[in-house]
């Protein structure tokens, strides 16, 4: 007997759009309401897209931050990246 296909195609389609637009698995999986990242990945392989490199962290920090920045940060797809590239460039355009 054929197992049921649980993924619709719709939500096949919005997750390979949401991983070439750079959203991270876990919100992946909150905005299509796919359980697994294991599934995550299955469509994406059979697919054949390709997967993001791993990002290699050196060090995690705590910091707090003012009610502005969190409203500015919650809009943003990956917080991670975009301290990490604000970061480099107020670093490369100071004085």
């Amino acid at each position: 007997m054929a197992r049921r296909r649980s993924i619709t195609l719709d939500q096949e389609s919005r997750v390979l759009s949401l991983y070439k637009q750079g959203i991270a698995i876990k919100e992946i999986i909150k905005e299509t309401g796919v359980r697994s990242e294991q599934t995550i990945y299955r469509i994406l392989d059979s697919n054949g897209v390709p997967r993001r490199p791993k990002v290699r962290g050196v060090r995690k920090i705590f910091v707090t931050i003012e009610e502005d920045v969190a409203a500015i940060l919650n809009k943003e797809q990956s917080v991670s990246l975009y301290v990490n590239e604000a970061i480099r460039y107020y670093h490369d355009n100071r004085r």
